[in-house]
């Protein structure tokens, strides 16, 4: 299985010096939030916003810690976090000049929750070409504003896929195993500070302890506040969202979007867990030393993520109302799209129409290359009863949700 390119060597050589700035990373920090305070037209920029400045900066060092992160898994990183703080600070100045858009209202979204591989990508794309709906475009969130010119959006879009292209040319088994293009509907991973998805990157044990005590909150009210940007001045949407650690964030969500309703994607957690480890394994090899990619240890992080996932969840959902989490059982979902999915917009009160038929049916002709996401539970280190033993009762819940539904 090819994970990476003979190009990948080659750049990685080149960008090795660069990567010594990883040793201070205090220091890449602080030149990166410097640049943006020195910007004349000031953003407002609360105790929270320094706070949250400050829990970036701890991802950082975490990640800089790694000795294994490559050339350009350091570059990677230093552009995500660029990125952030960049879209922090043009969000409060964008608040500052028209505090109107902190009126528009976020009203009932829809976030998408589940573990990774389970049809949440699918699932969301459904639901944000429903009629009203909405997602975040890719180059839209890597470019956060009010309404543009035609000309203006093309270049951005334009702008943004370039990014991607090199990305896909270092690693080419990402393009199959997340599909992305700038103009399409992508999760709000690129709008949140932190996410237990950073450890796709290396495994961080220290991050990740660092994540079960995190107040997610503040990450959840910018993802608001980007919403109101993106929603100003143009047609309100009903927003959809997704991400995977929104799973584990269902509290936070639940508070600061108080009418929120998640959709809730279940598969049966052996194939979860492989088909995860072998999407973990090629950004490993993306963003470290080929040698230092170990798959066992990819097994071992993931078996302690994804059930503590579960669990948050299924702990918080008993404190929510019930209608506000729809259930959907994966391999129903999959064997009769056209049946489950207008029940799906039915409990969501979404109008499913002629043009939803055609959608669903676009998105399941969609070929689906798995070639370069192949795994063994053996490859990471895994097997049944380990699995069963981590996630509990869970397995059984999905198996008896689905064949409830299939009845």
């Amino acid at each position: 299985m090819r994970r990476t390119t003979t190009r990948m060597r080659l750049v990685n050589a080149l960008t090795a010096p660069a990567s010594r700035a990883r040793r201070d990373p205090d220091k890449v920090f602080d030149r990166l939030l410097a640049a943006q305070r020195s910007d004349p037209d000031g953003a407002v920029i609360t105790e929270e916003d320094e706070r949250s400045l400050e829990h970036l900066r701890g991802f950082l060092h975490h990640i800089a810690a790694v000795d294994s992160l490559s050339g350009v898994g350091w570059l990677s990183v230093h552009d995500m976090v660029k990125t952030r703080i960049g879209n922090l600070f043009h969000v409060r100045r964008l608040q500052a000049r028209h505090p109107e858009a902190r009126n528009e209202r976020i009203e009932a979204p829809v976030f998408v929750i589940g573990l990774p591989r389970t049809a949440t990508t699918l699932t969301h794309k459904i639901l944000a070409n429903a009629q009203g709906g909405r997602g975040p475009y890719m180059w839209e969130m890597d470019n956060i504003g009010l309404p543009r010119s035609e000309a203006d959006e093309e270049r951005l879009r334009r702008q943004t896929q370039r990014k991607l292209d090199q990305i896909l040319t270092l690693s080419p088994s990402w393009g199959r195993i997340h599909p992305v293009r700038a103009d399409w509907v992508e999760e709000i991973y690129f709008l949140l500070n932190q996410s237990r998805l950073h450890n796709t990157m290396a495994p961080m044990p220290k991050y990740i302890d660092f994540m079960r005590a995190y107040d997610a909150r503040p990450d959840y009210r910018f993802v608001r506040d980007a919403l109101q940007i993106l929603q100003y001045r143009r047609p309100t949407p009903r927003w959809m969202l997704k991400h995977p650690d929104c799973l584990a964030e269902t509290a936070a969500i639940h508070q600061v979007f108080p009418d929120a309703k998640f959709v809730w994607t279940h598969r049966d957690p052996h194939t979860v867990m492989g088909s995860m480890c072998s999407m973990a394994e090629s950004l490993g090899y993306l963003h470290n030393r080929p040698s230092a990619v170990d798959p066992h240890l990819i097994g071992r992080t993931w078996l302690e993520i994804l059930p503590d996932m579960v669990e948050r969840a299924r702990r918080e959902r008993i404190k929510m109302p019930r209608e506000a989490t729809v259930d959907v059982a994966y391999h129903a979902m999959m064997a009769d799209p056209f049946r489950y999915v207008p029940q799906l917009f039915e409990q969501l009160d979404l109008k499913w129409t002629d043009l939803d038929e055609r959608n669903l049916g676009d998105a399941l002709d969609r070929p689906r290359d798995q070639r370069g996401h192949e795994y063994s539970m053996v490859h990471y280190g895994l097997d049944p009863a380990m699995i069963d033993k981590a996630f509990g009762d869970y397995g059984l819940f999905v198996d008896n949700m689905t064949a409830n539904i299939r009845r």
